[in-house]
């Protein structure tokens, strides 16, 4: 009998520790992981639901003037409608050597800065070394961004909500889709070659676009702040980069990461990487947060050479 026991209370001991370490090591792998289980199917469709809209819905689209100097471009001041009776005002760039009838273009999405928005050095340093290649750009501003800033809207010291994130991001995404939809009207666009770039919050708000927009060939997102939006709730899920990466479609990506970003940053960006199974690129730079884009002018061109 106390053979049987003893027996006994060494199995249970040792089912109790195999329990504990695999509780641990599950707990480690939590604590290391910055990416968050993408959701079901059935509910990620739920999602993608959120970025429809009224595709026969006319684009309306309004000149407001342009500028032909200084620049291998012409520069148009336009706006082009979006869903919500919303207006987006954008720039557009328009080569002036063409190498071809239609030209490839790049939509460039800007950063976190308020007042700028399509305004941002990134942006505005960005168009002539693009449209000096023959590139095409289109660069809006961001719902609550540049000319569309309101008061409280994303300003410093206010707590947003994930419902305040989940509907910012929507009209954002849908904004750069109903530009998609502009482009398509001209004559001198090619529909087969749009790419996409974004900065900081334009890359992640790229990284949720390239999710629910089959008509981008490539992408290109940099520092991407994909980290803003971690939670799986009802609101955040629908923001939340994690559901998206592992169902990318026929299009490839590079990434451009700055080694001295934020730690956390940097690393969720890698394992988001690292989810991906379309064609795709890293790529470091010994820089900050901000990156000039002379630094990297050179990798961009030859990938959108390559892809575009």
């Amino acid at each position: 009998m106390a053979l049987e026991y003893n027996l006994y209370t060494r199995q249970t001991i040792f089912i109790l520790g195999l329990f504990l370490l695999c509780s641990l090591q599950s707990l480690a792998q939590t604590k290391g992981a910055l990416v968050e289980t993408p959701v079901n199917d059935a509910e990620f469709e739920r999602i993608k639901e959120y970025y429809s809209y009224d595709t026969s819905m006319p684009s309306d689209p309004v000149f407001y003037g342009e500028w032909p100097s200084r620049n291998p471009h012409t520069l148009y001041k336009i706006s082009y409608r979006s869903a919500r009776e919303q207006r987006v005002p954008a720039y557009l760039a328009i080569p002036k050597e063409r190498k071809s009838e239609k030209q490839p273009v790049i939509v460039l999405m800007h950063g976190w800065n308020l007042f700028w928005g399509k305004n941002e050095d990134w942006v505005l340093e960005l168009i002539p070394l693009l449209t000096a290649q023959g590139y095409a750009v289109l660069a809006p501003d961001h719902f609550l961004f540049g000319e569309r800033k309101v008061e409280g809207g994303f300003d410093e010291g206010t707590n947003w909500s994930p419902y305040y994130y989940r509907d910012w991001m929507v009209q954002s995404v849908v904004d750069l889709r109903r530009g998609i939809d502009y482009l398509l009207t001209r004559p001198d666009i090619d529909p087969d070659r749009i790419a996409v770039m974004g900065a900081s919050m334009g890359g992640w708000i790229g990284s949720i676009l390239v999710g629910v927009e089959p008509r981008i060939k490539t992408s290109i997102l940099t520092v991407p702040a994909t980290e803003e939006i971690t939670d799986q709730t009802p609101p955040a899920r629908v923001v939340n980069t994690s559901n998206f990466v592992t169902r990318y479609g026929d299009f490839s990506m590079l990434m451009v990461i700055a080694k001295k970003d934020s730690p956390k940053r940097n690393a969720r960006a890698k394992q988001l990487f690292e989810m991906i199974t379309i064609k795709k690129k890293w790529i470091e730079y010994d820089q900050s947060h901000y990156l000039n884009p002379e630094i990297y002018i050179q990798d961009l061109l030859v990938w959108l050479e390559q892809e575009l």
